[in-house]
């Protein structure tokens, strides 16, 4: 009888084989260059829109968006046009977490995005982003938050650029590669006290970097962007050096147990060079109406005085002063403040009686002002419908960049052509699929000036923003079964789940939109892999978690801080 495997998942958000195969050949990142050569490796595609929310829920529940319900960082509240903040509570479908727990298996996870609020599991969870300050809340059990402030006292789940450092971007640039030591620490640390079947941790500080540094990669010496040169790739060493240490923390183990090691990214990145405002561009072609200047003075002035008044207390107000405003207002009574702030950035804008389709959150997806489904809908369901999504498809395909001519949508997908299942209600009714990501689609505000906008910095911040996503991630597979210096060409971030479940011999469900990788193994190891799966017992639907105004405003703010609210 064999023993059974276990299985390591090391997530580098946003990691990008753009980056790592010219490091890796360079020498300096030996580690991933070893798992690389010795294992399997290729693209993960990513999710439409591929970012953080999505990605992440996909990857670790093995469904398409239309059954957990995830499509972005915000969504329309029911019968409203305000916004709230995506969590854990809203994912509508177990995750690898639950059944590998309820099938006897003990895991721990550590900064997972989207897994606060925390679920019940056998084993320990550190919840991740995007939640900002570190308690008990983010722990469970409990007890171990306590184990956690002993061995990293300082211990944050991302950090903040400080504009008011002496030298900001590095400041933020040694602030990233401190999170990466802490996150480190904790890993070496549950690698080696605790028991454990399946063992998850994500370092953000890929995707955090690269959105900030990514116009320093090639500064000449002459630039004063040249002392940031190499902090994307100073990120990624400090990584690889944290990959080799856990991995001798598994060599050194004497359970006899094999490993099967999994270093993946939720999505790809790449330089940003134009923000799409959506909602001018529906503007413009005549699907949205703002209030003019001398229709609505008052609405007009009220979106101008939000985004100044935004501006100012991101830019200037001290984050004690801040934290004094909260202290004053108490918790409850500002979060509902703040999350009324944000929708009236949309909301003020708009005229809903005169407008056909709006756009919502990040990448590019846009709804249709449906009636009896949005408050102030104008139009009927059916004919009415599909026609004007139609010629809004039609439209968007006709969009080019202005500086080259160039087309930038790649195709505009209706949303049952992408997703099914019984969150599918909660979907855009339009996808855009971007030629090249470096076009970047939003649904913010009132619409901004321009169509193409050369934005640089995050909202209402001094922090650059120079890089954006990319559809395709990064997978790299090794151990024992693996097969040995292959290369993959088609893999899903929907496979994963149901292949590290396979792995530790557990049937995947059955709702499960991926499927077992056989690329990535031997022969012989499929086979045993087959025979080793036995009738688990299905897992009870997810629990039903609920999160608090504050710890949904602590979201809310980190969002922000990132650029992505």
């Amino acid at each position: 009888m064999t023993t059974k495997k276990r299985v390591l998942i090391i997530g580098l958000d946003g990691a990008t084989f753009d980056l790592i195969k010219p490091w890796a050949e360079q020498g300096y990142l030996p580690h991933l260059s070893h798992l690389m050569k010795e294992g399997t490796y290729g693209p993960l595609q990513s999710t439409i829109q591929p970012t953080t929310a999505p990605a992440w829920a996909t990857c670790i529940t093995g469904v398409n968006q239309g059954k957990h319900g995830l499509y972005d960082f915000v969504r329309r509240r029911p019968n409203s046009y305000n916004l709230e903040v995506t969590n854990a509570a809203q994912v509508a479908t177990p995750n690898i977490f639950d059944i590998a727990g309820q099938n006897n298996n003990r895991t721990v996870t550590i900064n997972i995005p989207y897994t606060f609020p925390l679920r019940p599991l056998n084993g320990i969870m550190i919840g991740g982003p995007f939640m900002p300050t570190f308690t008990k809340e983010l722990v469970s059990p409990p007890d171990m938050f306590n184990v956690i402030k002993q061995l990293v006292p300082d211990y944050f789940i991302i950090p903040d650029f400080d504009h008011r450092a002496p030298d900001p971007m590095a400041a933020y640039a040694e602030k990233l590669l401190q999170g990466i030591e802490f996150r480190e620490k904790l890993c070496l640390h549950f690698l080696g006290k605790e028991s454990w079947d399946l063992f998850m941790a994500v370092f953000m500080a890929t995707d955090e970097v690269q959105h900030t540094f990514w116009h320093c990669l090639d500064a000449p010496d002459t630039s004063p962007l040249a002392p940031y040169r190499d902090a994307i790739r100073n990120v990624y060493q400090r990584i690889d050096q944290a990959i080799g240490n856990m991995l001798s923390q598994i060599a050194a183990d004497h359970s006899g147990r094999e490993t099967i090691v999994f270093i993946l990214s939720d999505h790809g990145a790449g330089p940003f060079r134009w923000m799409i405002n959506l909602n001018r561009w529906l503007a413009n072609t005549g699907y949205l109406k703002f209030h003019s200047e001398t229709k609505a003075p008052m609405q007009r002035l009220k979106t101008s005085g939000i985004k100044q008044l935004a501006q100012a207390y991101r830019r200037h107000l001290p984050a004690k002063i801040r934290a004094s405003i909260r202290a004053r207002l108490g918790a409850h009574t500002f979060s509902r403040v703040k999350e009324e702030f944000e929708s009236a950035l949309l909301t003020s804008a708009v005229d809903w009686g005169e407008t056909k389709a709006y756009a919502l959150g990040a990448g590019g997806n846009i709804y249709i002002n449906l009636k009896d489904r949005e408050p102030d809908g104008i139009i009927q369901p059916g004919k009415a419908y599909e026609q004007l999504r139609n010629e809004i498809i039609d439209a968007l395909m006709t969009m080019v960049e202005p500086e080259t001519g160039d087309v930038v949508v790649r195709k505009v997908h209706k949303r049952e052509e992408l997703y099914s299942g019984p969150k599918l209600a909660d979907a855009p009714d339009l996808i855009i699929e971007w030629v090249d990501y470096a076009c970047w689609g939003r649904g913010q505000y009132d619409g901004g000036e321009t169509v193409f906008e050369a934005q640089r910095h995050l909202d209402f911040s001094d922090q650059p923003l120079t890089g954006s996503h990319r559809p395709k991630g990064i997978l790299i597979a090794h151990g024992t079964g693996i097969r040995s210096g292959e290369q993959i060409t088609e893999a899903h971030l929907l496979d994963m789940a149901p292949t590290i479940l396979s792995i530790l011999g557990i049937q995947p469900l059955p709702e499960m939109d991926g499927g077992f990788l056989t690329a990535l193994f031997k022969d012989t190891e499929i086979k045993q892999v087959q025979q080793a799966i036995t009738e688990s017992t299905l897992p009870v639907e997810s629990a039903q978690l609920t999160i608090s105004p504050e710890e949904e405003e602590a979201i809310a703010k980190h969002l922000r801080a990132l650029g992505y609210l």
